[in-house]
C-alpha cells in the first residue's frame, strides 16, 4: 500500500508502534471505545487505508468471545512453541541461515538497541532482543524521541531490518490464526510502517 509523505506528531507515531508493542508481547489489546474511536478518526484523516485496516483490527475484537479467540492465537500462535501451530516472532528465523535465535541478526539488532539507548532483559515467552513486540517497543521509544539522530536510527532501522522479515511472518502468521486479529494487526503494522517510516516528525502534542 502506498501512502504519501505526511507529518506525524512524535506522540501519534509512538502510540501507533506501542499499541502493536503490547499485542505481541502481551496478548490482544482492546482499547476503550472512546480511544479506539478518536485513534480511528485521526488515522482516517491521514489516510483512508490506515483507517479502513484499524477498522478491519479492532472490529477482530468487537466482542468478548472474538478476544478469546485472539488470545488462544497469541498463546498457540505467539507464545508457547506449539507444534503445527507456532509462528516464530524473531527475525532471526527469517534472516538466518541456518536458522538459528541468537545468529548474527540477533546481534545487529542489539546493536541498533545500544545505538537507541534501548535496555532489553529477557522475560516470560521473549528469549531473544529479535522478538516482534521487543522491535515495535524499540520503534515506539525512538519515535517518542525528538532528537534528530532518534528518526534516523528509526528509518534505518526500518528500512534495513524490520521491512526485511515482518511481510514473510505475516504469511506464516495468516496460515497458522484462526481468529482475524493477529493477521489484521500484522497487515496494519505494515502499513503504519508504510505511513511513518520515511515520514516527518513533528512535536510531541
Amino acid at each position: 500500500m502506498k501512502t504519501e509523505t505526511m507529518v506525524w506528531s512524535a506522540d501519534e507515531m509512538a502510540a501507533g508502534y506501542d499499541y502493536l508493542a503490547s499485542a505481541f508481547l502481551y496478548g490482544p489489546v482492546r482499547l476503550d471505545p472512546t480511544v479506539q474511536a478518536t485513534w480511528g478518526e485521526r488515522v482516517a484523516k491521514r489516510s483512508a487505508d490506515l483507517g479502513d485496516l484499524w477498522t478491519t483490527v479492532t472490529g477482530a475484537l468487537a466482542h468478548e468471545v472474538d478476544e478469546q479467540r485472539a488470545m488462544v492465537d497469541f498463546h498457540e500462535c505467539l507464545e508457547v512453541p506449539l507444534p503445527g501451530r507456532y509462528v516464530a516472532p524473531y527475525a532471526s528465523v527469517y534472516l538466518d541461515k541456518p536458522v538459528t535465535l541468537w545468529g548474527p541478526t540477533t546481534w545487529r539488532v542489539l546493536q541498533w538497541y545500544e545505538q537507541g539507548e534501548l535496555e532489553w532483559h529477557r522475560f516470560r515467552h521473549v528469549a531473544a532482543p529479535d522478538h516482534m513486540g521487543v522491535e515495535w517497543a524499540f520503534l515506539a521509544e525512538l519515535s517518542a524521541d525528538l532528537r534528530p539522530e532518534a528518526n534516523a536510527l528509526r528509518r534505518t532501522f526500518i528500512a534495513e531490518h524490520v521491512l526485511r522479515w515482518v511481510p514473510a511472518f505475516l504469511t506464516r502468521l495468516e496460515s497458522a490464526a484462526r481468529s482475524p486479529y493477529y493477521p489484521a494487526l500484522a497487515h496494519w503494522g505494515i502499513a503504519w510502517i508504510e505511513a511513518t517510516g520515511t515520514a516527518e516528525q513533528g512535536g510531541a502534542e
